[in-house]
């Protein structure tokens, strides 16, 4: 009676390859996925940094004027930026005016804390452009990016990367799956038919197994058999 093969070996390869790649695949995904989104807040950082710079001698001296409209006015000149989200002026720890730019989201606390919202930059505003490390600052500007925006490229940008290389996986797997069945699984699978058939003498095997171990396997049965058979 001939016996069937109850867990094929082109099962076990699959799964092993799709677990060994899975997690090489994690990894490689936290990786990017942590390059690319600090580099897109770097980027609007430096957006900021780039547009304050045209406003902070005004607003340091609107500040020491206390004329908070024409404080109001420079930050509202920021929104032009397109990533602001929120500017905060303090003098002396106190909150002196407060602006928010972008229309308020409800984000996942879980997502807050995996992009790291918000972004944020503070830079001391100092009377006369005098920046000296022993002179205190006139008071500090506190500059937000867009929350929903960061969220949503660290949301897309996932969700593009997972498909993206699920679809790779899915596309490696069958290829290896197939080399696999051709290479391995139907020689050993034609190997054990024929020892399994009594009237066979010797295990015929392809030119292109001569040289590996399957051709050894072969070569070294068909051997030990003629020398039974010699006996």
């Amino acid at each position: 009676m001939k016996t069937r093969v109850q867990r094929s070996l082109t099962l076990k390869s699959m799964v092993a390859f799709f677990v060994i790649t899975l997690i090489s695949l994690a990894l490689f995904l936290a990786i990017q996925f942590s390059y690319l989104l600090e580099q897109r807040k770097s980027d609007y950082l430096d957006q900021l940094s780039n547009a304050v710079v045209q406003i902070q001698k005004p607003l340091t001296e609107s500040l020491l004027s206390s004329d908070l409209n024409e404080v109001k006015r420079l930050l509202v000149s920021l929104k032009t930026s397109g990533i602001m989200g929120k500017a905060i002026v303090t003098v002396d720890n106190t909150t002196v005016m407060s602006l928010d730019f972008a229309t308020v989201r409800p984000i996942p606390d879980w997502a807050i804390k995996f992009t790291g919202i918000p972004v944020e930059m503070t830079i001391p505003l100092y009377a006369y452009g005098n920046s000296l490390l022993t002179v205190k600052p006139q008071g500090y500007l506190t500059l937000q990016v867009d929350s929903n925006r960061v969220y949503r490229f660290a949301f897309n940008t996932l969700a593009l990367m997972i498909t993206t290389y699920l679809l790779l996986v899915l596309i490696i797997a069958i290829a290896m799956t197939w080399c696999v069945s051709r290479m391995i699984v139907r020689p050993l699978r034609k190997i054990a038919l024929e020892l399994q058939d009594a009237n066979n003498q010797d295990i015929q095997i392809s030119s292109y197994h001569e040289d590996d171990e399957i051709g050894l396997l072969a070569k070294s049965y068909n051997r030990q058999r003629k020398q039974q058979n010699s006996d």
